[in-house]
């Protein structure tokens, strides 16, 4: 879901910097594309990130073996 939703943002953003041309007032419709895209870009790559981040578990969701002898 989280790369779903940076792909979504960036798209948006980047339709607001470079598609839209209209002029509105108080409004910089290039800035909020930008930060949008800037914000995409940055839950996309938080998303590929976390999961290797992760202490005690691999990336494929195995567990590493655990040593459970008492002395």
């Amino acid at each position: 879901m989280g790369i779903g939703l940076g792909v979504f943002l960036a798209v948006i953003g980047a339709i607001l910097h470079f598609g839209i041309t209209a002029d509105v007032e108080g409004i910089d419709l290039d800035v909020i594309g930008a930060i949008l895209m800037i914000a995409g870009g940055a839950i996309v790559v938080l998303t590929l990130v976390y999961p290797l981040t992760r202490r005690g578990q691999t990336v494929d969701g195995e567990r590493p073996p655990q040593n459970n002898q008492r002395s």
